[in-house]
C-alpha cells in the first residue's frame, strides 16, 4: 500500500468512526425515547413499533456504511466483521425489551442491552484502533 492510499484509508477510517459516534449517539436518543413514550410524553402517533422500524432503518444505514468500507479495503473475515457484527447483534437485539401488543418496556432486558451494546462498542472501537495502525 503506499502512502497515498495508505492516507486516505485513515482518514475513511476516521470517517466510519466518527459515523459510528454519531449512529452511537442516535441510538442512544431512541432508548431515551422509549422511556418518553412509556410516560405518555410523546406525540399521539410515536409509539413502540414505529419507534422500532426507524430504529432498524437507521441500522441498516449503518450496516451499509460498514459495509462499503468492509468491501473497499477487503476485511472480509477478520476481526473487525466479527467486533461488528456483536455490535450489530447487541443492537438488533435490544428492542427484544419492547412488548408491541402491550406497548411495555421490560426495563430489566433494556438494562442489560444497553450494558452489551456499550460492551461492543468498546470491542468495536478497539478493533478500529487497529486499523489506523
Amino acid at each position: 500500500m503506499d502512502a497515498l492510499t495508505s492516507k486516505y484509508r485513515v482518514f475513511e477510517t476516521n470517517v466510519l468512526l466518527e459515523r459510528f459516534l454519531t449512529y452511537r449517539e442516535v441510538f442512544t436518543e431512541y432508548f431515551k425515547t422509549m422511556k418518553v413514550i412509556e410516560r405518555g410524553e410523546a406525540l399521539r402517533y410515536e409509539t413502540y413499533s414505529r419507534l422500532a422500524d426507524n430504529y432498524m432503518s437507521n441500522v441498516h444505514r449503518f450496516i451499509e456504511l460498514c459495509n462499503s468500507y468492509i468491501t473497499k479495503y477487503n476485511l472480509e473475515e477478520t476481526v473487525i466483521v466479527d467486533s461488528l457484527d456483536n455490535y450489530l447483534v447487541e443492537l438488533i437485539s435490544a428492542l427484544n425489551c419492547l412488548n408491541y401488543d402491550q406497548d411495555l418496556i421490560d426495563h430489566l432486558r433494556l438494562e442489560e442491552s444497553k450494558q452489551k451494546i456499550q460492551s461492543s462498542e468498546v470491542q468495536f472501537m478497539d478493533t478500529i484502533k487497529y486499523l489506523t495502525k
